[in-house]
């Protein structure tokens, strides 16, 4: 109570204290305000690095996943099969360092795929029994279904990992 007395009566016809002018509280603003935006940047680079690793291995899911959607996928004739298990690790990974992001959708619906591939002798098993055709078509049938699943769930991890890192 005393200090408002005192301000009051040293202040000026402006109502700061004689102390204070214009320009000293323009600069304490901007000083406030330059230090509140540096701190917001310097928190939103740092979720942006934190992030980033999975944001890139979900791209090159996207990449994989798109060859893949060319052709059937059959055990060791698929060139990327194996690429798949190193993605896979990968996402997990960004799953242990970002459990709230949906990357085990992704990781599931990867892993399924790779369970619906066509065994390598397949043809030689329609040659000799015709009627594995429709089982062998279910598969193929099935591997597009959780292809097109696999998409979808990495296009939500990007997108929400692009929500976090909108500036």
């Amino acid at each position: 109570m005393l200090l408002l007395r005192h301000c009051a009566a040293s202040s000026g016809a402006d109502g700061f204290p004689s102390s204070w002018t214009w320009g000293a509280v323009i600069a304490v603003a901007a000083l406030l305000v330059g230090t509140w935006l540096t701190v917001s940047h310097r928190r939103q680079d740092r979720t942006v690095r934190w992030l980033e690793p999975g944001y890139e291995t979900a791209g090159t899911v996207l990449i994989v996943l798109n060859r893949l959607s060319l052709t059937i996928a059959v055990e060791g004739v698929t060139s990327e099969l194996p690429e798949l298990v190193d993605l896979v690790s990968k996402l997990r990974i960004a799953e242990q360092r970002s459990p709230d992001l949906p990357f085990g959708t992704v990781i599931a619906a990867l892993e399924k795929y790779r369970t619906h591939a066509l065994p390598q002798d397949h043809v030689a098993r329609l040659a000799e029994d015709g009627a594995l055709l429709a089982d062998h078509l279910a598969l193929a049938q099935a591997q597009g279904v959780v292809l097109e699943a696999a998409r979808t769930a990495t296009v939500q991890v990007q997108r929400a990992i692009e929500r976090r890192t909108r500036h």
